[in-house]
């Protein structure tokens, strides 16, 4: 179980949040069997929906996204960054157009 309290003795509700948040959305990625795309789920809040939900674009435009985002962790240089930045940026919008039609 996650430590909720800081050293002060207060307790972080935005840690509790966001540690709830990212339960369910491995929930809901593990239901539909990409258990690997947690972050996807999370950053773009479909933690609460259903199966049929997900088109074959939608979990591919979320793949790419996801892999843009690892590699711009990874990126050694400034310029690889921007671009790789760029990409994600678009991928995301697309994904958000995506999702936005279909709720």
């Amino acid at each position: 179980m996650t430590d909720f309290w800081d050293a002060n003795g207060d307790f972080d509700y935005e840690a509790h949040h966001e540690a709830g948040q990212r339960d369910k959305a491995a929930a809901t990625a593990g239901r539909i069997g990409y258990p690997g795309m947690t972050d996807a789920f999370r950053y773009f809040g479909l933690h609460d929906w259903t199966s049929p939900m997900f088109t074959l674009e939608l979990l591919a435009a979320m793949d790419t996204w996801q892999v843009l985002t690892e590699r711009i962790e990874a990126a050694p240089a400034d310029q690889d960054i921007k671009e790789l930045q760029r990409q994600a940026e678009e991928t995301a919008r697309t994904i958000q157009t995506m999702t936005d039609s279909a709720a």
